[in-house]
């Protein structure tokens, strides 16, 4: 079953849009993942930052805490930015708009919502309180 097949909505039209919009959101994606990537390799004494023993423990403890943030955005970067392909993949392999657990269609309004999404609301909600359950 492709993607036109499950629906109207899926038509080219809709789906060469949602490419268009994914397309972006890579583009966006690897240009916040590099950006981090730098901000990460740039050494503390580059940045302006006092790297001396007499450091106070507290701004020790606020630049880690810095980042770390930088470094669980990178992840969640990456796994958006995977999410993004494996969905680019579906388009070109037709099967854009069908969940990947059930076969059935994607609604529009959550691709809309979510150009990325590979489960229906219904698969998704089920596949996450099976995660819970580990």
């Amino acid at each position: 079953m492709t993607a036109t097949d499950v629906s109207g909505a899926r038509d080219a039209t809709f789906v060469a849009g949602m490419r268009r919009r994914l397309v972006r959101m890579r583009r966006d994606l690897t240009n916040e993942s590099t950006a981090e990537g730098r901000e990460l390799a740039t050494p503390a004494s580059e940045r302006g930052e006092d790297t001396t023993p007499s450091q106070h423990p507290a701004d020790v403890a606020s630049e880690l805490e810095a980042r770390e943030f930088v470094l669980t955005r990178r992840l969640i970067v990456a796994r958006e930015l995977q999410d993004v392909e494996e969905a680019l993949v579906r388009i070109e392999m037709g099967t854009y708009g069908v969940c990947v657990d059930c076969g059935g269609p994607i609604a529009a309004e959550r691709l809309e919502a979510r150009p990325q999404a590979a489960r229906d609301v219904e698969c998704l909600r089920r596949a996450r309180l099976g995660q819970k359950g580990r």
